[in-house]
């Protein structure tokens, strides 16, 4: 209950304090400002019945208030909180302790958006926290400019899982149909996992602490420190991005230079030691999670076929990007061993149409390519479950789209394959039933090996729904 009671606090304290601020305003002012928000509670529940998890797995309840002030013509401000409180965390006294952190908003996360926009005919400035979307794919290819929230895996929408950053965008158009966005992001922050025993944490990371508390259980210790870039001018981000038409065809060009939104593992010494548990040292293991400099070039195409013929209807999109220098695991299987830079080629390819008037249709073809498949002697290792992967990973995605009466009634459903016989398969419905109120049921469902990205989750299927008040 205290926790039920700080959360309240938190809460109801920042938005008295806007709406008794926004009542002092002159009405001339109040025209000026345009406000949005909304109340949501989800469940989430575990399906597979084993004893890794129990059945709840989330019961969080989230508040949001978007705010714009019109402060003239050209000039607006945007204000965002975002608070949440999971009760899951206070109903289920099992949890361990090191989960408590997933369990409410942490530090300065509640302010999702906080921006300061200049508009004209020719220039565009955001200057703030927020987020840039470069890409347009269900799987990130070109979307590299913000880090992820990836403690649900890829299940939440994009927009939630991105986590902003402080920075300055720079957009001028030359002309109706091209612009060059410039980025300067001084800020830096990790792209997150779940923690150790969380529904949707990885493989890679439940194995570690398992050696971890065998390793302290037999007199050693592992120590893991994580070492982020220095705050300074010459650490920033720097990103650019030419989008134009050309007939039409758009396209854009892109390119990005600053350290990677992923921490990545390294064994920096093992000292004093004292024998072996299996193949497993016992002594003193220090690592640090590192950030490193990586570069990306890449572009992106996208055309809606409007003319009469076989074609009418269908839009095509494209994506591709290279990545220079990017970490990269090597090990055995289940194991790794090394952590090595290596170039990366990814590209992917969609068409979207629509059939029978209201069915969308979208395919998706990608691959992910190392340039480096071993190293030292080991093989290339996915990142989350540290299961051997191919040189060439490819995945389908097929996402399905439609509405009934009268679009108050929308299913959707979301597939997608890899490879290896491994994916995920998502099918949710959303019913408005009133205009400001949404219900949506889903279920999330997981095969494959366990060492492959959604194969790690197969004992860990998940219904879930949610209900969202709008205002």
């Amino acid at each position: 209950m205290k926790r039920i009671a700080e959360f309240l606090v938190v809460v109801s304290v920042p938005l008295v304090v806007v709406l008794v601020a926004l009542s002092g305003f002159a009405e001339e002012v109040n025209q000026n400002i345009e406000q949005a928000g909304y109340i949501q509670t989800e469940i989430w529940s575990k399906v597979n019945n084993d004893s890794n998890h129990e059945f709840l797995s989330s019961l969080k309840t989230t508040v949001d208030l978007e705010s714009q002030y019109r402060l003239s013509d050209n000039w607006y401000f945007f204000f965002h909180p975002r608070y949440f409180y999971d009760f899951a965390y206070d109903i289920r006294d099992e949890f361990d302790p090191n989960q408590e952190s997933m369990g409410n908003t942490q530090r300065t996360e509640w302010l999702r958006d906080c921006y300061l926009d200049y508009i004209s005919d020719e220039l565009d400035v955001r200057l703030g926290k927020q987020q840039v979307v470069w890409g347009q794919m269900d799987l990130p290819i070109l979307d590299r400019v913000m880090p992820w929230d990836l403690s649900w895996w890829w299940l939440p929408d994009l927009a939630d899982m991105r986590i902003p950053l402080w920075m300055a965008k720079v957009e001028y158009s030359p002309s109706l149909d091209s612009s060059l966005q410039f980025l300067l992001i001084p800020d830096s922050e990790t792209t997150r996992v779940g923690l150790e025993n969380t529904p949707f944490a990885f493989k890679s990371t439940n194995d570690f602490f398992k050696v971890k508390r065998r390793v302290e259980s037999a007199g050693g210790s592992m120590n893991v420190s994580l070492l982020k870039p220095a705050k300074k001018f010459e650490n920033s981000t720097f990103g650019l991005r030419w989008r134009a038409f050309a007939g039409d065809w758009e396209y854009t060009l892109n390119w990005l230079y600053g350290y990677s939104t992923s921490d990545y593992l390294y064994l920096d010494a093992l000292k004093n030691v004292s024998g072996y548990l299996g193949s497993v040292p016992v002594g003193d293991y220090y690592y640090a999670r590192r950030h490193k400099r990586i570069q990306l070039w890449g572009l992106s195409f996208n055309r809606s076929f409007v003319d009469p013929g076989v074609l009418e209807g269908l839009t095509l999109k494209g994506e591709f990007a290279y990545v220079h220098d990017e970490p990269t695991y090597y090990g055995v299987s289940g194991s790794r061993k090394i952590t090595e830079v290596s170039d990366k080629y990814n590209y992917g390819i969609a068409l979207e149409k629509y059939f029978f008037t209201k069915w969308l249709f979208a395919l998706q073809f990608l691959q992910f390519i190392t340039n480096d498949y071993s190293r030292e002697g080991y093989k290339l290792l996915d990142n989350a479950s540290y299961g051997l992967q191919d040189k060439v990973e490819t995945y389908l995605t097929l996402k399905i789209k439609t509405h009934f009466m009268h679009g108050r009634l929308k299913p959707d459903i979301l597939l997608v394959y890899q490879d290896d016989n491994s994916g995920r398969i998502v099918p949710k419905f959303n019913f408005e039933l009133r205009d400001d109120l949404w219900v949506q049921l889903g279920y999330a469902h997981f095969y494959g090996r366990i060492d492959t990205p959604n194969g790690e989750f197969r004992n860990n299927d998940q219904i879930f729904s949610k209900v969202k008040y709008t205002f």
